[in-house]
């Protein structure tokens, strides 16, 4: 059986995920990559192998060698990559947000109808074994409906301030809200049909980086269900991982905690206090598979196109979570609730 021959567009962090998952699948060749940072490119070629690095996606996508593209570019600049391959019949897979205005994300819905390729959302928390779980009991009916909520997922300031150069140009609701926003779709198996939101500015202005501090929201689901959602982008950085993750429901019949954070069985403390380190997220394999939903995400993408079988997320579940990310916008600008239709 031939290999499906990919292109990674975005050499930073992410994208040097996809290419390893890409590298190490049996099914998959990684034949290109590609980045603004000629650099990265080279580097990111060198590492895994890849046959070509460009720093123009245009001329990746309109490469006759490649049959699939992962775009794992910054949250505001995933509209004219997806658009520009999905028009050349290509397969896509899009790091979250789908794109960061409801117009975007509806011209891409439309378009992924259209093409044939395929396009999943790299909503990666879906294959996460804790936030599975969740769906599971919630689903099963072990606590009855869900009444209401919380959710928080955060970072320290390290992630705006020195981990992401381009944050000013993001928030925390749009980095981390996007990803909050679909687990609570997918462990409901609901939409959002209200919400109401507030955010403040200051600490991160003062820093440099121009962009909201925090967004807290409240979302109402249409079976009922309230979540009370939390996103910040200024935790402290004595915090022992720079994420903190965290969901519970209150049900009828009982309570169900979940606390993705910390992988409380593996600590180390040295200079800079408590820490601890990721198991579950990436974990060791053999030398053709791979390990933890991080990577089992972007590997269900390859599933879709090879075998056949249903899309971890689709375009329409990337534009409900747009639609929601922006109704809170709307929200914070207003003062108001705002209704999803």
């Amino acid at each position: 059986m031939s290999k499906l021959r990919i292109g990674v567009i975005g050499a930073g962090l992410w994208g040097n995920n996809h290419a390893h998952t890409f590298n190490v699948l049996p099914e998959t060749e990684l034949v290109g990559v590609c980045d603004l940072d000629e650099g990265r490119a080279l580097k990111m070629k060198e590492s895994f192998g890849a046959a070509e690095a460009f720093t123009d996606y245009q001329k990746l996508i309109a490469s006759d060698r490649i049959d699939a593209v992962s775009v794992a570019t910054p949250d505001f600049t995933h509209t004219p990559i997806i658009l520009a391959a999905l028009k050349a019949g290509k397969h896509v897979l899009s790091e979250k947000p789908l794109a960061t205005t409801v117009i975007e994300a509806e011209e891409i819905a439309e378009a992924a109808a259209k093409s044939s390729g395929k396009l999943m959302i790299d909503f990666h928390n879906r294959v996460n074994p804790i936030l599975a779980q969740v769906r599971g009991m919630i689903q099963d009916g072990q606590i009855g409906l869900a009444k209401h909520g919380t959710a928080r997922l955060s970072n320290t300031t390290f992630v705006p301030f020195q981990m992401l150069s381009w944050a000013a140009k993001s928030s925390a609701l749009w980095f981390l809200g996007s990803h909050l926003v679909d687990v609570l779709r997918f462990i409901l198996a609901d939409e959002v049909t209200r919400v109401y939101a507030v955010a403040r500015s200051g600490t991160l202005s003062a820093g440099g980086v121009d962009t909201k501090d925090f967004h807290a929201s409240i979302l109402e689901f249409s079976k009922g269900t309230v979540v009370t959602m939390e996103n910040s982008w200024i935790l402290s950085r004595d915090n022992p991982s720079l994420v903190d993750f965290k969901i519970e429901f209150v049900g009828e019949k009982g309570q169900v905690q979940a606390d993705p954070t910390h992988n409380g069985g593996l600590r180390r403390i040295m200079e800079g206090g408590l820490r601890y380190n990721d198991y579950i997220g990436v974990t060791p394999t053999g030398a053709t598979r791979i390990g933890g939903f991080v990577q089992e995400s972007i590997a269900r993408f390859v599933d879709s196109v090879v075998r056949d079988v249903p899309l971890l997320a689709d375009a329409n579940d990337g534009l409900a979570n747009t639609k929601v990310l922006a109704a809170i916008e709307e929200s914070v600008a207003s003062g108001k609730p705002v209704n999803i239709g």
